[in-house]
């Protein structure tokens, strides 16, 4: 899972749309969060004390920060429509 594979895009030939969602949702299935060993040791609760509010420190800054850059690239998204798609990223997140 940790294996690093180096793919040369310039040379591999574009994937048609269904083969291309099928490549992603398999990276997805592959490495989201919750296969990863933290996760896992956090929800197990293996972790000490200070490794979790170490954890709860990072979160809150990171969530904290998602609706200032949503609202960043929405100011310089010209397409009306993807704004409104993007709107609710900031609602969601900011309450």
């Amino acid at each position: 899972m940790n294996e690093i594979v180096a793919l040369d895009w310039r040379e591999a030939a574009p994937l048609a749309r269904d083969e291309f969602e099928a490549a992603i949702r398999a990276v997805g299935a592959e490495r989201y969060h919750d296969k990863h060993e933290f996760h896992k040791l956090l929800h197990g609760g293996k972790l000490k004390k200070e490794q979790v509010a170490a954890w709860a420190l990072n979160r809150y800054c990171y969530q904290e920060a998602v609706p200032r850059k949503d609202a960043a690239f929405m100011s310089r998204v010209h397409d009306r429509e993807l704004r409104r798609e993007w709107i609710h990223r900031i609602h969601d997140h900011d309450g």
